[in-house]
């Protein structure tokens, strides 16, 4: 959807409904939806706007969701609020309370952390395939600002997208932002027409906080041409690059590099380096990822410096970075999962029917295991390989690096399952995969789409 759908009415003129239905269908809507409703000013032009459109389509249910994160003595009061001014809507709302201690510090990041996971579990409950946000055009170029403010590259300068999955596993929901192109005070404008009084929350105005000082910047940089939707249009142009870019770093690996169910990753040499060094980059981050089970990247200038070694030959013995040891063999990158860091993934336990992520890298689900057994799922290390051996197992031809990072199953301190090789001890099904990497290629419709082939050999990304 355009940054500037919308703009080119009168700014302080209500949404119309023909606006926003057009604004929605643009991100195809499914026949459930829920609303993230604060009750605050754009999130109450949000359920007025799309109580409208929902009412006027057969076979669609709409829900509003209001979560009390538990900050404020007034949350309690003005939940009950949003809980109302939805009621007069004629919407479902339901109110999602963050329970439990609250950190110390970091306390913004941890209520957002907590909001989306309580608007997700709410989403999934609901059967709602989509939960739309009131983000908008002033949303949109704060986060711009924000971001440059920090030395952010092209991803983080591509700002907000208008749609993304909120969770890359279990039944989809879509985040959807319809009003990205709207202007903050046409919203105002659309509350003020529906005759309802929104929810004024103080902390809006706090300079402590980084976005309020961004809103108020904007206002500065308006007279030099520096508006909200110049900024917004800019947002936009940076995620075309990113989706160009990415679509570059995808060919890339698919056509140079072999991904192994082991979870290490080949990648020819002469490709990496002779690509433009931002595809590189992005190709080497990638691989650190996945390899790693980490969600994001290695810093910037610890990768260029790795980078720099692989196409000047000075790995050595291999380098490490983000759990990874990165070393090269002839005209290929070995990319591996650092053994040490794999012995430190924490343990779980399982029983039959149960699964679990261990490490960040494997998916892992027992099918079967004795009457009230529970398996610890921690790496093979030296004594699994060596209890393997012991026992007659035929191993794979590759460095015992790579199989001691793998996941085994133990039992009283005994090996008794290793699934990628094949063994299993009496009375135990398991299975074993690589976890999904949906960020590795292109993020289009959806923002990111699934990785696929997990076979040994498989150079599908």
């Amino acid at each position: 959807m355009s940054a500037q759908r919308g703009t080119a009415r009168p700014e302080t003129s209500p949404v119309t409904a023909a606006e926003f239905a057009a604004c929605l269908a643009a991100l195809s809507p499914s026949k459930s939806l829920a609303v993230a409703f604060s009750g605050g000013p754009d999130s109450l032009a949000l359920l007025v706007l799309a109580a409208q459109w929902a009412g006027r389509r057969k076979g669609v249910s709409l829900h509003a969701f209001t979560v009390d994160h538990g900050l404020r003595a007034a949350s309690t009061a003005e939940v009950k609020r949003a809980a109302a001014l939805a009621r007069k809507l004629g919407v479902s709302h339901r109110i999602l309370r963050w329970e439990g201690a609250k950190p110390a510090s970091g306390i913004q990041a941890a209520a957002r952390d907590a909001r989306y996971r309580l608007l997700l579990d709410a989403c999934r409950e609901a059967g709602a395939g989509d939960l739309l946000v009131a983000h908008h055009l002033e949303d949109q170029a704060e986060t711009f600002l924000l971001r440059l403010a920090r030395g952010s590259g092209v991803d983080g300068l591509a700002a907000v997208p208008a749609e993304r999955m909120l969770a890359e596993e279990g039944p989809p929901v879509r985040l959807l932002r319809p009003l990205l192109g709207i202007g903050q005070s046409r919203l105002a404008a659309t509350v003020a027409k529906s005759g309802l009084a929104p929810i004024l929350d103080p902390s809006n105005e706090d300079d402590r906080f980084d976005r309020v000082r961004a809103r108020k910047a904007l206002a500065l940089l308006a007279p030099l041409g520096l508006d909200a939707a110049r900024l917004a249009r800019t947002a936009g142009q940076m995620a075309r690059a990113r989706e160009a870019l990415e679509a570059e770093t995808a060919a890339l690996l698919s056509a140079h590099a072999v991904l192994s169910a082991f979870g290490h990753v080949e990648l020819e040499r002469g490709p990496l380096m002779t690509v433009p060094l931002e595809t590189g980059l992005r190709a080497l981050a990638a691989l650190i990822r996945i390899v790693g089970g980490a969600d994001y990247a290695p810093r910037l200038d610890s990768l260029e410096a790795v980078y720099a070694a692989i196409g000047e030959g000075t790995l050595g013995r291999g380098r490490t970075l983000g759990g990874v040891k990165l070393a090269l063999k002839g005209d290929l990158v070995l990319v591996t999962r650092e053994t040490a860091a794999a012995t430190r993934a924490p343990s779980f336990a399982l029983k039959a029917g149960e699964e679990g992520r261990w490490d960040g890298r494997f998916d892992i689900r027992v099918g079967k295991a004795p009457r009230g057994a529970s398996l610890e799922v921690r790496a093979l290390g030296e004594e699994g390989l060596a209890a393997l051996r012991a026992s007659g197992v035929a191993l794979p031809a590759v460095p015992s690096a790579i199989l001691q990072a793998l996941p085994g199953l133990w039992r009283d301190g005994k090996l008794v399952a290793a699934p990628h090789l094949g063994t299993l001890g009496r009375g135990v099904d398991a299975a074993v995969s690589l976890r999904r990497m949906p960020w590795l290629v292109p993020s289009k419709a959806p923002e990111n789409a699934e990785k696929k082939g997990n076979e040994p050999g498989a150079g599908t990304w």
